[in-house]
C-alpha cells in the first residue's frame, strides 16, 4: 500500500517532491495534517517533530507512552504556488489524494484518527458523509466510522502561534480523548 502511494502521480504535484510518507506499521492512532511540507531529506516524515505542528504532537504523544502512532497528510505532495513557495491544496488535489488517505487507514488498522484543523475535517467529512461537531474551546467529540473514532482538533499550528498560552490545555483535551477511547 505504501509503495502504491510512493508512486502514485495522480494529481502531479509528485512533480514538486515525492509523498512524504512515515514508516509503514499498524498503529493506534493516526494523525492527518493538511498537505506535505519541503524536506531536505529521505529521513523526514509528516508532521516532523521538528515544526511546531510535530512538536505540538509529540508532547501529546509523550503523555501517551506505549500508544504507536502514523503521521500522515490529506494530501502526501508538495503544493506550491507560482513562486516556488508552499500553498494550500485545492479542492481536486485533496480529492485526487483523499484514497491514499483512506488506503492508509484501511492499512494501518488505527482506533482513532485525529484530523488537524478545519481544512482537514471539512475535507474527510465530506468525502465519508460524516457530519462533525466542531470543538467546544478544548473539548473534543468524536464520530465512529468503520470501527474507528475520527476527532477533529485544532491544528497545531493554530493553537501555537494563537493560543500559545493555552498549549497545555490543548494537550490535555487531546490525551483525554486518547484515554477514553483506547
Amino acid at each position: 500500500m505504501i509503495e502504491q502511494i510512493r508512486r502514485c502521480q495522480k494529481c502531479g504535484l509528485c512533480k514538486n517532491q515525492e509523498p512524504l510518507l512515515d514508516g509503514t506499521r499498524e498503529c493506534q492512532i493516526i494523525w492527518v495534517g493538511l498537505s506535505a511540507k519541503k524536506v531536505e531529506s529521505d529521513e523526514e516524515i509528516p508532521l516532523s517533530p521538528e515544526t511546531n505542528t510535530g512538536m505540538l504532537i509529540k508532547k501529546v504523544e509523550d503523555l501517551c507512552e506505549n500508544v504507536t502512532t502514523y503521521k500522515t497528510n490529506l494530501v502526501k505532495c508538495l503544493p506550491l504556488n507560482e513562486q516556488n513557495k508552499l500553498r494550500y491544496p485545492n479542492k481536486k488535489e485533496i480529492d485526487c489524494c483523499f484514497e491514499n488517505l483512506m488506503n492508509e487507514i484501511e492499512s494501518m488498522c488505527p482506533k482513532i484518527v485525529f484530523l488537524l484543523g478545519e481544512k482537514v475535517y471539512s475535507s474527510v467529512g465530506k468525502h465519508l458523509k460524516i457530519q462533525f461537531e466542531k470543538w467546544n474551546d478544548f473539548e473534543y467529540y468524536y464520530k465512529e466510522y468503520n470501527q474507528t473514532y475520527y476527532i477533529p482538533v485544532h491544528h497545531p499550528s493554530y493553537i501555537y502561534v494563537y493560543k500559545r498560552k493555552h498549549m497545555d490545555e490543548y494537550v490535555q483535551g487531546i490525551e483525554k480523548m486518547i484515554n477514553e477511547l483506547l
